[in-house]
């Protein structure tokens, strides 16, 4: 018989919200109604222990979350039909204190270990993946005090902050000794510890992730124009990423590490906007025959086009050139 560890008391000044004992779709319920709205994936596997407690810190909510899952890790996800069923707008901020979370948003993927901190946009989609025994200090931020100080803050999302630098020790001191701050204040006196420590956050932050954001924003204009190029040159039949790489002086592994950020190579994003174009040419009644598109933007085997273009699109080229033109004689 499995034995489960005992879940770690809230800190001092909290409250229990669900006590330790709870089934994990009561845990989950009271996660969806303090934080978000999420549903969750893989069937829950052998026993299951959770806590959440939480304090109300000026303008912030800070709570002390615990679970442990003996035979399985969970994904929490909160996809677009959950954000319009929910449309609570905050940033979250985790410090993990015990165990390991993975978190994936906007494309950036990060494992948070027992001291990191990483934050996440509730209005955004994500995918929270957890298990084992696992403990974090959990701060909710209006959205407001985060934007006003960090007008990158969405691109610094699902990114962690090391609790091995610096800045990193000092952000997880400052948040450990906000859940256990006990002595009654004035709601001035509050509120400006909140600011102090959304200060440091966003120092953190900016400090941390500089560089990266402005190599991912030369990366950015790098791409955009190498799409730009391929636009351009959809006709040539001769294109390589050797020769798109000589005309952007570049490197070709560059070129694919640029794409893999859109989760694509330049190879096949060229040959969807092929595609794109000469469905838009036929369908728009600018080019009236099928050999004519295909050869327009760089096809040479008329039968692969016609396969890629009915994957793509659900029907032939020559049904789309037949239906516009039953459009133009009605």
């Amino acid at each position: 018989m499995l034995s489960m560890p005992t879940l770690n008391m809230p800190a001092p000044g909290m409250k229990d919200v669900i006590g330790a004992d709870a089934c994990f779709e009561r845990w989950h319920e009271v996660t969806c109604h303090n934080y978000s709205h999420t549903e969750y994936r893989r069937p829950l596997r052998g026993p299951f222990k959770g806590r959440i407690a939480a304090r109300e810190f000026g303008a912030l909510t800070v709570s002390d979350v615990s679970s442990s899952i003996a035979e399985c890790r969970i994904e929490v996800v909160r996809g677009a039909a959950e954000i319009r069923r929910d449309p609570r707008d905050h940033f979250t901020l985790f410090l993990v204190c015990r165990g390991q979370i993975n978190i994936e948003q906007s494309g950036r993927e990060a494992r948070i270990c027992a001291g990191d901190l990483v934050i996440y946009d509730q209005s955004q989609p994500f995918t929270l993946e957890f298990g084992g025994d696992t403990s974090e200090i959990v701060v909710t931020i209006p959205r407001p005090l985060v934007v006003s100080r960090l007008s990158d803050g969405p691109r610094l999302t699902a990114r962690c902050i090391s609790g091995a630098s610096k800045l990193g020790m000092l952000t997880a001191a400052v948040i450990r000794h906000l859940a256990t701050f006990e002595m009654p204040m004035h709601s001035a006196v509050t509120d400006r510890l909140c600011a102090s420590t959304l200060d440091i956050l966003a120092t953190t932050l900016e400090a941390e992730f500089t560089d990266a954001l402005e190599e991912e924003c030369a990366g950015r204009q790098k791409l955009d124009q190498v799409k730009r190029y391929l636009l351009a040159n959809l006709h040539d039949v001769e294109i390589t990423i050797e020769s798109i790489a000589a005309a952007q002086n570049v490197a070709p592994r560059t070129l694919h590490r640029l794409f893999s950020a859109e989760f694509t190579t330049p190879i096949r994003w060229l040959w969807q906007q092929r595609l794109a174009a000469s469905y838009r040419a036929l369908a728009e009644g600018h080019i009236k025959h099928v050999t004519d598109a295909a050869l327009s933007f760089g096809f040479t085997d008329l039968s692969h086009f016609s396969r890629a273009f009915k994957k793509t699109y659900g029907c032939p080229p020559h049904l789309l050139v037949r239906r516009r033109a039953s459009a133009d004689c009605s």
